[in-house]
């Protein structure tokens, strides 16, 4: 319950116009896509939102929250449960209003910007200039700033721009208690152009691999790494997302690649990053385009079993490339080297160029627009099994989800999307990729609500079971039952989280939160078998447990 002297201090905060604890604003709030504990959607309603529009009124709601007991949570351009509250009590910062890029320096290739910038806000100025930015796979709407700060950062442009944690430089960072900390060169008193010295470096624990989900307090201004954009410095685009016509860079070249077996794809993929060729590369299924553009003909294709066939089976390790060169000389050069590799791992080179999705293609994968029409199969969808691991791991993880979800498909939980829907993309010189395969539901459909309320947990018990890779989720149940396999990074978490935050004001509910999971009702004998292996490979405080 918010208190009427609490909520006067939020509006001397913020302007009596940004702060409202109004219901129907709140639950507006509430109702976040992807899956949480409630599959219809709803998450915790805030107790009041405020709208800070600068670093001290940040600041000052945070030490209002400090005063009356409060717990606050940051929300960018917001993508899912992940930056809503994850319990009662909570004030959402919602900083729209700060949505300045500050500073795009040219010659070192930085730039500064606020919360609310956008990834195709800050891609289109940068472009101007002859520069570009890592935009992540969720797409042009997401903030940069906090996938480089708080959260995951994978991209289709991995290949070339790497990902979030890398290109984080100097940061602005009001603490748990209020307090402000600049880290690297900012808080040196120089330019933002180093996020590790001479400042103070902090970057393992602000966001270490996945980030804090908010729970370490709010991030009011980030300095990014920018790189070469070889294209023109404005795209003239017509129509909407899957009917648009961009004009074709002559220097720009779209390409798909087939491989039947996952060698032969892995193989290629190293090959790719010992050429040092490609500027955009992922793997989806070749299914994904009918699924999101055309729904209703994709479910027709799903009940044909040859053409079914040849997706899922045949093409099953495809991915789309794109070569950019500063002249048609290294453009000619780059292409003669992705025909060779490909050929030599016995795969098949499409030249999408002469495809009729050519002209969609700049807008839905350099701008990574595409990504939402996830949505539109079944009306929301969700990726649980995410992982960032070694190629060699990544490919028999991405096979060992597909089969797992074979069984929910037949349990009526998900929608069948042929399970082998993965987004696969390479990074650190493709020796490192990032996996994720998303599955589909309806939440208009009870009886498949019902069925899935398990996934998260069952469904990484089963994929871990067949390839033994623990990876890092954010679900809470799945979360305690994950860290003792991976080092107990929740107990390095929490004593993080105690260090900075005593008073326990940031909400941390997703950095550090352990809750038993439900048995009733799936597979105890499977859950209980885990749960002995986990106890078994338990760290403890004096090292690894003995063999």
């Amino acid at each position: 319950m918010l208190h009427d002297e609490a909520f006067r201090e939020l509006e001397q905060a913020v302007g009596e116009e940004n702060v409202s604890r109004e219901p129907g604003v709140l639950d507006s709030y509430a109702w976040q896509p992807f899956l949480n504990e409630d599959p219809e959607l709803w998450t915790v309603r805030p107790e009041a939102v405020v709208l800070p529009g600068s670093t001290a009124e940040v600041r000052a709601v945070v030490r209002a929250c400090n005063r009356h007991g409060l717990k606050f949570k940051a929300l960018c351009t917001g993508w899912g449960v992940h930056a809503g509250p994850t319990s009662e009590g909570v004030v959402q910062v919602d900083l729209r209003r700060m949505d300045r890029i500050l500073e795009i320096d040219e010659k070192n290739m930085i730039a500064v910007v606020e919360p609310y910038v956008s990834g195709a806000q800050l891609q289109a100025e940068a472009m101007k200039r002859g520069l570009n930015t890592h935009l992540i796979g969720a797409g042009p709407v997401c903030s940069p700033l906090a996938s480089a700060t708080s959260m995951h950062g994978v991209g289709h442009d991995g290949i070339y721009m790497s990902y979030s944690p890398r290109n984080v430089l100097g940061v602005e960072w009001v603490l748990p208690d209020g307090e402000l900390l600049r880290l690297g060169t900012p808080g040196a008193g120089e330019s933002w152009f180093c996020g590790d010295g001479p400042g103070p470096s902090l970057r393992g624990i602000m966001r270490g691999a996945s980030g804090a989900f908010g729970g370490l307090g709010v991030f009011t201004k980030c300095a990014l790494k920018l790189f070469n954009w070889p294209g023109p410095p404005l795209m003239q685009a017509e129509g909407t997302v899957f009917d648009s016509v961009v004009e074709q860079p002559e220097n720009l070249r779209f390409y798909g690649c087939v491989f039947h077996e996952a060698g032969d794809f892995a193989d290629a993929m190293y090959d790719l990053g010992e050429a040092e060729i490609g500027y955009l590369c992922l793997r989806v299924t070749m299914g994904s385009f009918p699924m999101a553009m055309a729904p209703k003909l994709y479910r027709k294709i799903m009940q044909t079993r040859n053409i079914r066939s040849i997706v899922y089976d045949v093409l099953r390790y495809p991915f789309t490339i794109l070569l950019a060169g500063d002249s048609l000389a290294e453009l000619a050069y780059q292409e003669a080297v992705l025909k060779r590799i490909v050929l030599e791992r016995n795969g098949v080179l499409l030249d999408m160029q002469a495809s009729p999705v050519a002209p969609m293609l700049p807008l839905n994968l350099i701008r990574a627009s595409l990504i939402p029409a996830a949505f539109r199969l079944g009306g929301t969808f969700c990726t649980n099994l995410d992982e960032n691991d070694a190629l060699d791991s990544q490919m028999p993880w991405a096979d060992a989800i597909a089969e797992v979800k074979k069984e929910w498909i037949a349990r009526g939980a998900i929608l069948d999307d042929g399970a082998e829907n993965p987004y696969f993309v390479p990074y650190e010189n493709n020796t490192w990729a990032h996996c994720e395969v998303v599955h589909m539901y309806s939440v208009h459909d009870e009886e498949s609500l019902e069925a899935l309320k398990p996934i998260a947990f069952l469904s990484t018990l089963e994929a871990i079971e067949r390839c033994m890779t623990p990876l890092s989720v954010l679900t809470p149940e799945v979360r305690k039952a994950l860290s003792p396999l991976a080092g107990d990074f929740n107990r390095w978490q929490k004593k993080i989280s105690a260090g900075f935050d005593p008073g326990e004001a940031a909400d941390a509910g997703l950095y550090t939160a352990e809750k038993d999971f439900d048995t009733s009702g799936v597979n105890r004998e499977k859950v209980a078998r885990f749960q002995r292996l986990s106890e078994r490979l338990k760290w403890s405080e004096g090292g690894p447990p003995e063999q």
